[in-house]
């Protein structure tokens, strides 16, 4: 890359500035990290991020082995505490003391927060992309929260000290000696059985060799030291500073753009119970950095964190902490767009010593070789390079995207041109000195702002639906798409069919069904907030879907167990009291037509038009009850009710309501609504047959009885939803 200079870290112009979350605008001078543009012809925008609402990431046909989240042993514990007071000095000098000392410190990983967070990164920027903004974990994270500093020598440079060498010699020849042991291999154990407490004028070296292969610069998944770590060991025991934090932070980009990869292929697999469809992932980098910066800046994924003891490091804070219980950990990401907290560590934590660049004013410094080596850091954060890591991988740093995690202001952030480079030539790039230029370090009270311009553009590409929710505005979308099908199936959680997702989009029970084809949409939900489709079916439809749902309930696969038992539970009460009710109306029918032939020939001859189709429908509708309920005399003895007599009505409504109050004393609440809609039914079909036939119905206020039950109905629908 390019000479960088102050011109091409920063830029300082009057804008339209207002806050990340929106208000009045305010004109002022701003200050804003370069790249940057003003820009917004032609840029594309960015649709809603990507979730993943599935809990449980256990039941998911993944397995990923976190190598670089070692749990803490009491052994290693012991080896620092018996080295501390001899070398704590020359860990601080080489700017290690804080890794070390959070090296003891344990993390307890949260699988959901991690698989959350990781959906959230796109490869294209090494950002996780929110429907408020981006933000990531920079070099700054690393140094303060894993301990490890971002200036010195390269993780890759030889020694070239004849001293040096012969040290590294010695730890080879210690190393080849665990290897002969019953283990095979250079185990840490073995290692730590070997070396600590033993005297040898190496144990410094092999401690700090233990160090960097277990919790800094893992390579291997199999617990082993490492011969690549021997020669960064030698230079920090001589308290030579080693730039640590740009390979710590190209092994987590690295990292999490693997688990990114690995989820968006799980949304590829239907057949997720085949063994070949499991995913087995081994991931080296020190992620419990990446649940800690999560911690420190989103305030719903986390608790109380921990009183920090004097000399304590910054993750202490978390030691041993557990997240609060959180329905959909990806939801909650997309909503802390006003609790963000983008300067974490600019707020006063007790025991915790602010760096020197967070101070209580703005300032102007000028950079060179006698500056301060935390105000050095700082510019180090603020440059757009590529990060070598310790296997020479090489990962993007775009800090120009995330300015206000600096305290700068943030604009639209340009394009940076990628560059054919070698790891040598990336590193030369990366720690080139910055003499004799003005960094500008914004006071620890500040609040960065964005331009309108940002905020306009940022907030209209995120109201934009679609699948392409990776990748944020300004880079191609087709690197980081989520292959989710259509519709709500985009929300599938990683191995799980889309047919058994079940979402709320949408209205209706329609929205609610994407592949239940036992079932009709609209029979298919008991429970359904909204009953305006039962109220649109006629008693005698609703009869045969819950028959349907007991029928296919009973055997269908996709339902869960639980939904299962309670779906059987409550069709069987209900099915119980219609079958009560359809006894009563019968008996009541077959008296009515014993008693009235006369009548029913009369009737027959005034309704003949409309008999022949309700035969036919009736014929249609036994066909399709025998197929699931066996509901056929149903049918067969409405169609004959329908010519009822006049003389005779007044007791078929009277043993109707007698069936309905029998049947209401052994049924729920919900059994008890589909009994009284029933009764309204069928005095409406009375009602109906009377306009029909011309009858009339001596001493009957039907319309006050209607009145009535349907006043009964509405209070029983009201019941119903209390419930």
């Amino acid at each position: 890359m390019a000479a960088q200079s102050a011109d091409v870290m920063l830029e300082e112009r009057r804008e339209l500035m207002v806050s990340p979350t929106g208000g009045n605008p305010t004109r002022r001078i701003a200050r804003f990290l370069k790249p940057s543009t003003t820009s917004i012809n032609g840029l594309p925008s960015l649709p809603i991020p990507f979730r993943i609402p599935g809990t449980e990431p256990q039941k998911w046909p993944m397995k990923v082995y976190f190598h670089g989240w070692k749990s803490q042993k009491s052994k290693w514990k012991m080896w620092v505490e018996a080295l501390h007071s001899a070398h704590h000095s020359t860990w601080k000098k080489a700017g290690i003391y804080d890794g070390i000392m959070a090296s003891v410190y344990e993390i307890r990983r949260d699988d959901e927060l991690v698989y959350a967070i990781a959906a959230k990164w796109c490869l294209e920027t090494n950002t996780f992309v929110f429907p408020w903004g981006e933000a990531t974990v920079t070099l700054e994270d690393v140094m303060i929260l894993g301990g490890f500093p971002v200036l010195g020598k390269s993780v890759s440079a030889p020694l070239k000290d004849k001293e040096m060498a012969e040290t590294e010699e010695r730890l080879i020849a210690e190393r080849l000696q665990v290897v002969r042991t019953k283990a095979q291999k250079a185990c840490q154990n073995g290692w730590m059985n070997r070396l600590m407490g033993s005297g040898s004028p190496i144990e410094h070296e092999a401690f700090l060799s233990m160090w960097l292969s277990r919790f800094v610069l893992s390579t291997k998944s199999n617990c082993t030291i490492e011969k690549h770590v021997f020669s960064i060991a030698i230079r920090l025991a001589k308290g030579i500073p080693v730039a640590l934090g740009p390979a710590v932070l190209a092994s987590i980009y690295r990292d999490l753009g693997l688990l990114k990869q690995t989820l968006m292929a799980l949304n590829k697999i239907v057949n997720y119970k085949k063994k070949d469809s499991v995913f087995t992932l081994s991931l080296l980098a020190p992620l419990r950095l990446v649940q800690a910066w999560v911690w420190e800046r989103f305030p719903a994924l986390r608790l109380q964190p921990k009183p920090m003891e004097l000399g304590e490091p910054r993750l202490s804070r978390w030691h041993k902490m557990k997240g609060p219980r959180v329905e959909n950990v990806g939801v909650a990401l997309d909503l802390e767009r006003e609790r963000f907290e983008w300067r974490p560590y600019a707020r006063a934590v007790d025991n915790w010593d602010f760096p020197k660049f967070y101070g209580e004013r703005e300032e102007w410094v000028l950079m060179g070789s006698g500056l301060d080596k935390e105000l050095q850091a700082f510019a180090q954060f603020l440059r757009v390079c590529k990060l070598v890591g310790i296997d020479d991988s090489m990962e993007c740093y775009f800090p120009h995207r995330v300015g206000m995690q600096f305290g700068m202001d943030q604009d639209i952030p340009g394009h940076v041109h990628p560059r054919n480079e070698t790891p040598e030539v990336a590193w030369n790039n990366y720690s080139k000195p910055i003499n004799d230029v003005k960094l500008y370090i914004p006071s620890r009270f500040f609040e960065a702002d964005v331009t309108t311009r940002y905020l306009e553009w940022w907030n209209s590409s995120a109201k934009k639906e679609g699948n392409d929710a990776l990748v944020p505005p300004g880079f191609p979308a087709k690197h980081n798409l989520t292959d989710a099908g259509e519709g709500n199936d985009a929300l599938v959680p990683p191995g799980f069919p889309a047919k058994h997702n079940r979402t709320d989009a949408g209205e209706g029970s329609d929205a609610l069904h994407h592949d239940h084809s036992a079932f009709h949409a609209k029979h298919s939900r008991m429970d359904a907030g909204d009953s305006s489709d039962e109220d649109q079916m006629t008693i005698r439809e609703m009869f045969k879907s819950i028959r349907n749902l007991k029928c296919v309930g009973k055997n269908s696969e996709t339902a869960s167990t639980s939904t299962s038992k309670t779906t059987v539970v409550r069709n069987d009460s209900l099915i119980n009291s219609v079958d009560n009710i359809f006894q009563g109306v019968t008996s009541s029918e077959k008296g009515i037509e014993n008693a009235n032939d006369e009548s029913n020939r009369k009737t027959a001859t005034t309704a003949g038009g409309l008999e022949r189709p309700k035969e036919d429908s009736s014929r249609s509708n036994s066909e399709s009850v025998t197929m699931v309920g066996g509901a056929e005399e149903v049918n067969e003895k409405e169609n004959e009710s329908n010519v009822g007599s006049p003389a005779m009505m007044g007791k078929s409504e009277k043993a109707m309501e007698d069936a309905i109050r029998s049947s209401a004393k052994k049924a729920p609440t919900m059994s008890r609504l589909e009994k009284a809609m029933d009764d309204t039914s069928k005095i409406k079909e009375m009602r109906m047959m009377s306009a029909i036939g011309t009858i009339e119905i001596p001493g009957l206020d039907l319309e006050a009885r209607i009145s009535k039950l349907e006043r009964v109905v509405a209070g029983l629908k009201a019941e119903r939803f209390r419930v």
